[in-house]
């Protein structure tokens, strides 16, 4: 008889039932599977599981414990808290440890798997190859597994461990728990044929063929393409550049801006939640904090507003690797199409153009149309009103002023149109009675336009 018993967290000399099987078991029956395979007798795969067994170690973490049906939770786990060395059945672990990121998590675990001091501990020295097994509990979901994997790869990496072969997936659950378990299995060359061996086995998740995962690994240099636009733009020496006075004058109105969606991020993610994700204010802060950081200071800016064009082609580049999302998409659309159109002059008439260039390149790669209830409202009712500073006679503040307060009111009549486009065109009519968070931020960002220049 093979009894599994891999299990790093419990280091009792006691007369206890031992080290106990966790989803190392997953291993030997791999590997014991394969050696039937190959025709192995049954005293072959005996020997060779046993000696897999003794280059093995597992210790679990979690979250949150699971319910046998019918029943509640087995355990509890303060919302600060991370359980550490529980089982698969249930049980709760040996320790706990404050909440703490995934790298702090993994380096906890793997340190006491391997501690010197601990009596269940796996022997792994620098120089050895591994498999990993990232196992999830119940419920944990995959993206923050792959986090997991990554992790443990560069922490063994780090202490020149070769992690051959990672594996992901839900092995060994335990109904639905929020946890996952992490299993190292030294390799020799039977151990890995054994793994990598063809099986129909329904509950077996291959290796992933990617470099990120642990496999198929690289030493090669990967070629690096060419493709920021923040490169490009700096480098538009055509651009016109207006003056020290207006160049601070944009500096302060940018500032504004970004202050502005920062303050309004948690106004925002309210409106949001009610016909989207409920991220909509993060995404738009994220990117004008990342933009002020980028600004600088007003003596020493770190964008150029002495160039308007090539700030607007900065900020898209920016706000397109920060925001994320639809939003981070559309304003880079924005800003870089309104870029164009104060490349060879900087005027009220210019910045109109700009704003239409931008509302135009939304429409043609977003998809929607003004009327869709979306942040196309208050920017092409704003544009509307503008378009009289292509006169020469017309009051410059005077129309700013209007087409700041068109656009506030065309935001807020947002709350009684149909969505057509965007998120908010799958949720029920009924639930859509306040205006779309993209276009009261709109709103927000052209107040605060007008503000600053009216100072």
């Amino acid at each position: 008889m093979v009894c599994i018993g891999e299990d790093c967290a419990v280091s009792s000399k006691d007369k206890t039932a031992g080290r106990r099987g966790l989803a190392g078991t997953v291993f030997v029956q791999k590997i014991a599977g394969a050696l039937s395979e190959e025709g192995k007798s049954l005293g072959e795969i005996v020997d060779a599981v046993k000696s897999a067994i003794s280059s093995m170690g597992t210790m679990g973490v979690c979250l949150s414990p699971c319910s046998v049906p019918g029943s509640g939770p087995m355990f509890q786990v303060p919302h600060d808290t991370i359980e550490l060395g529980l089982g698969v059945h249930g049980e709760a672990g040996v320790g706990r440890m404050k909440m703490d990121t995934a790298e702090k998590v993994v380096e906890t675990v793997l340190n006491h798997m391997t501690n010197p001091d601990n009596t269940s501990r796996i022997e792994v020295n620098k120089g050895d190859s591994v498999a990993l097994l990232v196992n999830n509990l119940g419920s944990t979901a995959y993206l923050e597994l792959y986090i997991i994997a990554r992790d443990t790869i560069k922490y063994l990496e780090a202490r020149g461990v070769s992690v051959e072969r990672t594996y992901v997936g839900p092995f060994v659950t335990s109904q639905e728990m929020a946890g996952m378990s992490l299993t190292l299995l030294r390799l020799d060359d039977t151990r890995r044929r054994c793994l990598d061996a063809p099986t129909t086995a329904h509950g077996w998740f291959p290796v992933c063929p990617s470099p990120s995962t642990g496999t198929l690994r690289t030493t090669r240099t990967r070629v690096q393409l060419c493709t920021d636009t923040q490169e490009a733009a700096t480098t538009t020496a055509d651009a016109t550049k207006v003056d020290k006075d207006t160049a601070q004058q944009i500096f302060h109105v940018v500032s504004a801006v970004c202050n502005s969606l920062m303050t309004a991020e948690e106004q925002l993610n309210d409106l949001d939640r009610a016909c989207g994700d409920g991220d909509c204010g993060s995404t738009l802060a994220k990117g004008a904090k990342a933009i002020l950081s980028a600004l600088g200071s007003a003596d020493t800016p770190g964008l150029p507003c002495q160039t308007p064009a090539v700030l607007l082609q900065e900020m898209a580049t920016i706000v397109e690797k920060s925001m994320g999302g639809a939003s981070g998409g559309l304003y880079s659309l924005f800003l870089t199409a309104g870029a164009q159109s104060v490349m060879t002059s900087v005027t009220p008439a210019s910045w109109t153009a700009a704003l239409k260039a931008g509302v135009a390149s939304i429409i043609r790669y977003g998809g929607a149309d003004p009327g869709d209830r979306t942040m196309l409202d208050p920017l092409h009712s704003a544009a509307e009103v503008l378009q009289a500073l292509q006169g020469e006679t017309a009051d410059t503040m005077a129309t700013l002023k209007e087409a700041v307060e068109t656009a506030v009111n065309s935001a807020q009549r947002t709350a009684s149109m149909a969505a057509r486009a965007g998120r908010a065109s799958y949720v029920s009519t009924d639930r859509l009675t306040r205006p779309d968070p993209g276009a009261q931020a709109v709103a927000i960002w052209m107040r605060a336009i007008y503000s600053t220049l009216e100072k």
